[in-house]
Formats: C-alpha cells, structure tokens, sequence
C-alpha cells in the first residue's frame, strides 16, 4: 500500500464496544462521540473497527485457532459440497463447502439447521462456534442501536425485520457465522486458479476476485492476517484489517441496511487479497459474522419516513426480504461511480446537527 492509503487507514474510527452501548436516560458526551466517531468512519471509509471485551476477543482468537485446524486437517474430494450460487438459497447454507474461483473454504454455523457430511453423517464443526455466534448477534444488534440513534430513529427501530431472540420452535437463523479459509497450500485444485505471486513472497493476489456488495445488515469480521480492502468515499481501495488489535472486529454495512435506511447508509464494496501469506501452512483463516433480515421481512424504510427523512423514489416500495436477496445488484445502479451519495456527504452534516442539538 501507498502512503496515500496509509494515511487512509490511520484515519478508520475506531471505537470500544462498551462505549456505543446504548443506557437508559439521556445520552452520555462518550456515547454521543463514540456514535459520532463510527457514523463518519462509515461515510467515509464503509468501515469501522469496534473493539471487544478481553473475554470476547479471547473467544474470537480460539475460535481462529480451531478454524485454522479444522481447515488444516481437513482432506478434499470430489464429493464435498461446492459452493452454490442459487440465491435461493441465501437462508439455508450449513457445513462445509468450497469456492473453487474464490480459492475459499467455508464453514457455515447456522442455528435451527444441523449439518452433515457427504455420507449424512453429523459433522464435527470448528469449537466455539455457537457462543462466537451469540457475541457476535448481541455485538451487530448494539451497532444497529447506535446506527438508529445517528439517524434519529425509534429505539430498536430494526427489531421487526431481525430475527428472533432466541428463535422460536422450527424457526432457522438467517444470519449466519462463517468460519473461512483462503488459499490453503494443501487445498487440491489451487492449482487450477490464476493465482499472482510476487517473487519476493511478499504478495498474493486472487486476481480473479472481483469486488463485492454483501447483502448483509452488517458484516462483522475477525481475520488472523491482514487482506481485507473497502472501497473509500471517493473510490479508492482501503486496507481496513491491517492494524486491528486481539479484540478488535472490522464492521462493514450491506445492500439491506442501504434499503432499510433508503439510502443514508452506503453499503461497503470490498474484496480480499491475501498479501503476507507466503509459506503460511495454514492460508488466510476469519471468522465472519453476517447480521441478516429474516427471511419473511419486509424492506420498507418506513422508520426511515416516520422520522422525517426523505426517502426517494426507489426505496418507496416495500420489497419482500425474499425477493430482495434474490434480485442482483450492481454498484454503479445503486450510487454514482465517481461521485459519493448525496446522503452520505449530508451524513456528517446531519449528524454534526443532531451532536449539537443533544449538547443544548
């Protein structure tokens, strides 16, 4: 990375978890600044690092540590479920698959849904996944708290379109953890993909990635090496994990906040590159939490409405989360290429005017 995006990603807000939960009463001065410090960090960069309790963190690092076996001594063979791009299918993903393109392995947990192996056998998933699961939910749910109070919204304003806690009798979770592998050496097929190395071993590129929208809330993610890159405000490629700490998370929005809010939230556009994975037996292992809407929701930005916020014509219509997830979006139908949204260059000033008002 340049100097340029240097300076770039010292500027990404960071902020403490137990700062941005939200109290009964007036706002605190910390919990204002902390609010204020993540809602420009998302209008500027898509991205901001929310740091975790010791506990959590400790967690989120075991957890790492067993995805990294898990991944390390598993075999391959032509019977393992491969990656499907069926939108159809975005609420019921469970176990272990791979992304030949994206040289990815994954291990979904989704609860309400039990895995299986190839042979119907109960799999034995990476350890911790459940409780990781619970930390993260509660995590995503404060952020989305403190989002709602940016934009001046109803308390639990998103409640209606999450799911429920706990779910309910045969209900099954839409929002799923990832445990994810990247570019693991002994991965049968990594030869079969355009992989660019440097002969310094300083850089892995996977060239064939293109860049992507999730259609996520948020997404949370939690990496064991740097390779993460958003896309700017004005364009250019950030690198967002490459100075977390142990209880660190990087949080980015998705396509269903942008809907949710009409517009007022941008969703994040990244990819990912492992650059410092040279002679690393393991690849590039995260832990990926992707907040949903329940499938049987609604998108409708009415909260949006009922706060007083104009809402422009295509976030009028309510569309059915079902339909909403399987409809392809494109980056440059959803905000300019070249120039930022009007909304997110209001975002700060709006938000500056609602910090000053809480101060009177």
């Amino acid at each position: 990375m340049d100097d340029a995006a240097g300076n770039i990603l010292a500027s990404l807000g960071r902020v403490h978890l137990v700062d941005l939960m939200a109290s009964e009463g007036l706002p605190s001065d910390s919990y204002k600044m902390c609010v204020s410090t993540m809602m420009q960090s998302l209008a500027q960069y898509s991205a901001v690092i929310i740091q975790l309790s010791p506990a959590d963190g400790a967690l989120l690092r075991s957890g790492l540590d067993s995805a990294r076996f898990f991944f390390h001594q598993r075999g391959y063979n032509s019977n393992e479920a491969v990656h499907s791009d069926d939108s159809r299918e975005w609420c019921k993903t469970s176990g272990y698959y791979v992304d030949h393109q994206m040289c990815l392995e994954m291990y979904d947990y989704r609860p309400g849904i039990t895995a299986t192996d190839p042979n119907g056998e109960m799999e034995l998933p990476p350890s911790g996944l459940p409780d990781i699961f619970s930390v993260l939910g509660k995590v995503s749910r404060d952020i989305l708290d403190a989002i709602s109070f940016s934009l001046n919204l109803r308390s639990c304003a998103f409640s209606e379109i999450l799911d429920n806690i706990p779910l309910r009798s045969q209900e099954v979770s839409s929002s799923v953890l990832s445990a994810c592998c990247h570019s693991r050496p002994s991965f049968e097929g990594a030869h079969q993909h355009n992989i660019a190395s440097q002969d310094n071993g300083h850089l892995l590129m996977f060239s064939e990635q293109e860049q992507q929208i999730d259609k996520t809330l948020l997404t949370l993610v939690k990496p064991d090496r740097s390779g993460l890159y958003v896309k700017d405000l004005h364009g250019r490629w950030i690198l967002v994990d490459g100075d977390i700490g142990p209880h660190d998370v990087v949080v980015y929005p998705g396509l269903a906040l942008y809907q949710e809010t009409a517009g007022y939230v941008n969703p994040a556009v990244h990819k990912t590159e492992a650059d410092n994975i040279h002679g690393c037996m393991f690849g590039r292992c995260s832990l990926m939490f992707k907040l949903m809407p329940r499938s049987v929701a609604r998108l409708s930005g009415s909260e949006m409405r009922a706060a007083g916020h104009g809402v422009d014509a295509q976030f009028q219509v309510p569309i059915p989360v079902n339909d909403f997830m399987q409809t392809d979006h494109f980056s440059d139908q959803l905000f300019p290429k070249t120039e930022p949204s009007i909304h997110t260059e209001q975002d700060s000033v709006v938000w500056c005017s609602i910090i000053q008002l809480c101060d009177e």
